[in-house]
């Protein structure tokens, strides 16, 4: 036991039992649901005085934030209910699978969940549907219309500039370039592209069916009836009433089987019954999450000596240092980028950290530098070899992010993450028309026969081709190899799921690319499996920042042997060079990259 532990217990406990004094009130929780929802809570950089003062760019709250509020509000009788109040939200699809998670463990614990949202979108009735009762506003709509990709092709419009994109790619399914280097979709695109659809539109339909009581082929057709109004969708089922938010209160004070009941009806139909609950029914008081922290019990907590890690990469794989853009820009995978460097340095403070028995490595990311990916790969590889590491993917973990990944002790995807794309693609845009519309004279000079190979000046020579060609081909070699390493399987089966193809985490798990579906606490029983730890008991899990100093790599060594313990580690992200991320993706030439806009909308 720690005196500090003992301390900040003591506390805690004093807190708790004067928040149990108060006796009602609390019936009631509201939670925002607004933002991205992020796995863990990230820092970003401190910005300069004066501007550290301003709260321009709060935190945004985690699924880690929200995981912390299930577990308080599940624990407390006094709770009753939970109102999720569905706002700006901007997560995606796995993101949602783990909100509708925790919805679910909230009513296995007794709680009723209400869900209220002024129009909701096919990802957001994807949430809304595992609660007990879904309602809208009169002014409201359900448009959960189905999903739809819609891939980008630029070369015609490059074309208009001056521009063309020489690039090569392995393999078929292999399609990130094809939004510079085609006018349409290839057919293994296309195919691709249908597949993914059907594994995502079955979970969509499947879990809509399942929380509302309906039959797959049923909702089938509802959604393509959509969109309907608030009462068409309270008709078919797909919602219980229609109310404007000043109205819950009083509607959630009556009872929960009378509460079904939609305003205004009953069993005959006149509305006598809603009426004389409504005035017979004690009006119960909605707190926000904020209002109702304050006397929620917050749960004892001891620190054990052994510990969980975790190591975030988040954004493009790039060589260097992480960067994360402090303002979001209007252009893709720009906002963050995973530095090699950054990570590779995480992951040895990781290993030479000797109170951390294993590692959940979180993997958000398309892709990016076919070398940065391969240097994160090997990290892990050495990792490994003295403490069990488990990649936890979030909504996207293709092509690099499965390179990083692959040579994992066990590898957690939820069932619509983006994954695989095992591929390799590169090659150069050739500027000469633009310069020559721009009346730009450009004259070469140079040594070496090959010293104009990505010159933007002109596409490649049929001898550079052949060069481009053995390159990347040595590239998607080592990729695969690292795979079957990491998978047990032979080459054949590799190339089997390989080719550059993106599959969903349902799909990945039936091909063997991935080991168990599942969010973060599937990953970290999963970690306290392979470290043997004891599975019902708690460990602390905490987050691996950069240390302040470089470490150098370790000899490999034998699971449990631990690493020296560095001196002076800490957290430092390093200052954002306003250009740096442009400059280091102009310099990469060879990729692992997943299609630039893999967006299914809903």
């Amino acid at each position: 036991m720690k005196p500090g532990d003992l301390l900040r217990n003591t506390v805690r406990a004093g807190r708790n039992l004067v928040c149990s004094l108060r006796r009602e009130g609390l019936d009631w929780v509201v939670l925002h649901l607004q933002g991205s929802y992020p796995e863990r809570t990230t820092r970003r950089d401190p910005l300069p005085f004066p501007f550290n003062r301003l709260s321009l760019f709060p935190e945004e709250a985690s699924l880690q934030d929200v995981r912390e509020a299930v577990e308080m509000i599940s624990s407390d009788r006094r709770v009753q209910g939970v109102v999720l109040r569905f706002g700006s939200l901007q997560a995606g699809p796995s993101t949602l699978h783990s909100l509708r998670r925790f919805v679910l463990s909230l009513r296995a614990m007794g709680k009723r969940v209400v869900a209220w949202l002024p129009s909701a979108g096919t990802w957001e009735y994807y949430l809304a549907s595992a609660c007990d009762q879904v309602i809208l506003p009169e002014s409201g709509r359900v448009f959960a219309l189905g999903l739809r990709a819609e891939p980008m092709f630029l070369k015609d419009t490059l074309a208009l500039a001056g521009v063309e994109a020489d690039l090569e790619a392995i393999a078929e399914y292999k399609v990130s370039p094809d939004m510079f280097r085609r006018s349409t979709m290839s057919e293994p695109h296309r195919e691709m592209l249908d597949l993914l659809l059907d594994s995502l539109f079955d979970q969509l339909v499947a879990a809509v069916a399942e929380g509302r009581g309906l039959d797959p082929a049923q909702v089938r057709e509802l959604i393509d009836a959509m969109p309907l109004t608030p009462a068409e969708a309270v008709d078919v089922g797909l919602a219980d009433a229609v109310l404007y938010e000043d109205e819950l209160a009083e509607y959630l004070s009556a009872p929960e089987e009378q509460a079904s009941i939609p305003a205004g009806q009953d069993e005959a139909g006149d509305g006598t019954t809603a009426s004389l609950i409504k005035r017979e029914a004690k009006r119960l008081p909605l707190l926000t999450w904020r209002q109702a922290s304050r006397w929620l019990r917050k749960p004892v907590r001891w620190t054990t000596r052994q510990r969980i890690g975790v190591v975030s990469l988040e954004g493009l794989i790039v060589p260097g240092r992480s960067r994360r853009v402090p303002v979001p820009l209007p252009l893709p995978v720009t906002e963050a980028q995973a530095g090699a460097e950054t990570i590779v340095q995480m992951l040895r403070d990781a290993e030479a950290d000797r109170h951390i028995a294993a590692v959940i490595f979180h993997v958000e990311t398309p892709g990016g530098s076919a070398l940065a990916s391969d240097l994160i790969c090997r990290e892990v590889q050495r990792l490994r070899e003295r403490k069990p590491v488990v990649v936890l993917m979030g909504g996207r973990a293709a092509s690099g992010g499965y390179y990083v990944s692959a040579l994992a002790d066990r590898i957690v995807a939820r069932p619509n993450t983006l994954t695989g794309s095992i591929g390799i693609w590169g090659g150069k845009f050739v500027l000469a028309d633009l310069y020559g519309k721009l009346r730009v004279a450009r004259e070469p000079v140079q040594r070496g026969a090959m010293a104009g190979l990505y010159s933007e000046m002109a596409p490649f020579s049929e001898e550079e081709r052949a060069w481009l060609r053995r390159d990347l081909g040595d590239a998607y070699a080592r990729f695969k190899a690292r795979v079957a390493e990491g998978r047990g399987m032979t080459d054949e089966q590799v190339e089997e799921v390989a080719r550059g193809r993106v599959w969903t985490g349902a799909q990945a798990l039936e091909v063997g690319l991935v080991d168990q579906l599942g969010d973060f606490e599937a990953a970290l029983a999963a970690a306290k499996e392979l470290a043997g730890l004891d599975p019902e008991r708690e460990y602390a899990v905490v987050q691996v920042r950069p240390p302040r100093h470089d470490l150098l790599p370790r000899p490999l060594g034998r699971r449990g042997e631990q690493a020296p313990q560095p001196s002076g580690a800490g957290a430092s992200w390093g200052a954002l060079g306003s250009l740096a991320w442009l400059r280091r993706l102009a310099r990469e030439r060879v990729w692992a990259l997943a299609p630039w806009v893999v967006r299914v909308r809903g």
